[in-house]
């Protein structure tokens, strides 16, 4: 009878855990099977050997529904502890079926499926529109100006310890800079309004959505926050930079590591402009610079955070018909409003001129304060009659905001025509 009794406390047990949802521990290992499978697959796909180093990984859930069958979180695989290695991380959404976990990784059309499915409580109403945001602007986030600011404070210089290289050093595409405080204030910021994340389980590792296509990445945070999905404006304090490595890696001096992602890829930061600085690359990994005008900074040198400075894309035309005599010119204006601070080192120009021998003319931008860039030099030889070109400009030592014009001028005698339309995109 005693027997008997055990027996029945038993099953009493086993079902009452299982109404309250614990099938969860049993469940839990085939979760981080599973999302550790599909990061595997995936860092291997990108040509990544870290998942072969066996430094370990990390399947982190955040959220999870009251059932159970929904789970929110973060997975690594982390890095070992040697220079220019980095870990690797993601996002995870995932769903319990009658087959097991389907999962999806942040950036993937799986991860944006899922996130849509699952119950607010797992991922929010806010979220579900930031991913789908950044998964909309994705195709037009290959633009060189980004909308994003340095992480540090605009008007303030820090320096340069580590010029564009891969997330873990040497491999391609070379998406990420280190930068350094040169004041004892070493507070990382928010390079844009986004959804933060924490990554690693130790902390230190931030990622933050945007709603514009791009994901900024920030490593070795010391006193960092702990987001989890919170929506932070730009300029919003993250963490100090510190030698941190809390998934695996190194760091010689205090620092932050800071990349650029659109959807789950790595963006090299050649010809990307952020906080008013274009950047270029060097013979090799952490060499290069930046370039902002005439004025160059390589490794080893300070530059100041001008802030986003991109004008969001907006476009302004002109298409009022100007004439441009014989042997004479035309001017056509455009006046810029709402663009903040200087025009980006990309600005568009296009025109479209109608003259009866367009190798006479000579085209010219001019800026509000009276800098010109030439467009097109006279072609004599060039006896077409019509000119639908789109140039592109470094204009970045010249404010966005204000008059702008196109100058034609004819260089030549028997022809004339006219400007039809003109447009700038910032």
């Amino acid at each position: 009878m005693r027997h008997r009794r055990l027996s029945t406390v038993f099953a009493i047990i086993v079902l009452t855990a299982a109404s309250m949802g614990a099938a969860a521990p049993t469940a839990q290992p085939d979760l981080d099977s599973a999302v550790v499978q599909l990061m595997t697959a995936r860092s291997q796909a990108d040509g990544s050997r870290l998942a072969a180093a066996g430094a370990g990984t990390e399947v982190n859930v955040q959220r999870r529904s009251p059932r159970g069958d929904w789970v929110f979180g973060s997975s690594v695989i982390k890095a070992p502890n040697v220079e220019g290695a980095y870990p690797e991380g993601w996002l995870f959404v995932a769903q319990r079926t009658a087959a097991g976990w389907k999962a999806g990784l942040d950036g993937t059309p799986e991860f944006a499926a899922l996130a849509q499915q699952a119950p607010a409580s797992v991922v929010s109403d806010g979220e579900k529109r930031t991913f789908a945001a950044n998964t909309k602007a994705q195709t037009q986030a290959q633009a060189a100006p980004t909308g994003l600011s340095l992480p540090y404070p605009q008007g303030a210089s820090w320096k340069i310890i580590g010029g564009p290289h891969g997330w873990s050093g040497q491999p391609r595409p070379w998406s990420s800079i280190d930068l350094d405080s040169r004041a004892s204030d070493r507070s990382v910021l928010a390079a844009q309004s986004g959804r933060a994340y924490w990554v690693c389980s130790n902390g230190g590792h931030i990622r933050i959505i945007h709603d514009n296509g791009w994901t900024t990445e920030y490593y070795h945070l010391l006193n960092e926050i702990r987001p989890n999905g919170t929506q932070l404006k730009m300029g919003d304090y993250l963490g100090l930079t510190s030698t941190r490595i809390p998934c695996g890696g190194s760091a010689g001096s205090n620092h932050v590591h800071f990349a650029l992602k659109s959807g789950s890829s790595w963006v090299a930061l050649q010809d990307k402009t952020i906080g008013g600085w274009t950047y270029f690359e060097g013979s090799s990994a952490y060499g290069g610079g930046a370039r902002r005008g005439t004025t160059t900074r390589y490794v080893g040198d300070w530059i100041q955070n001008y802030g986003p400075e991109t004008g969001g894309g907006r476009t302004f035309e002109n298409a009022a018909n100007v004439d441009v005599a014989d042997l004479g010119q035309g001017e056509s204006p455009i006046t810029v409003t709402g663009v903040p601070g200087n025009a980006p080192a990309t600005l568009s120009v296009y025109a479209d001129v109608h003259h009866g021998w367009r190798g006479d003319l000579q085209l010219d931008l001019v800026s509000p304060t009276g800098v010109v860039y030439r467009l097109r030099d006279p072609a004599p030889d060039d006896d077409g009659t019509i000119i639908h070109e789109t140039y592109t400009k470094n204009a970045a030592d010249s404010p966005a905001n204000g008059t702008w014009r196109l100058r034609v001028k004819d260089v030549d005698s028997n022809h004339s025509g006219y400007i039809d339309a003109w447009s700038l995109t910032f």
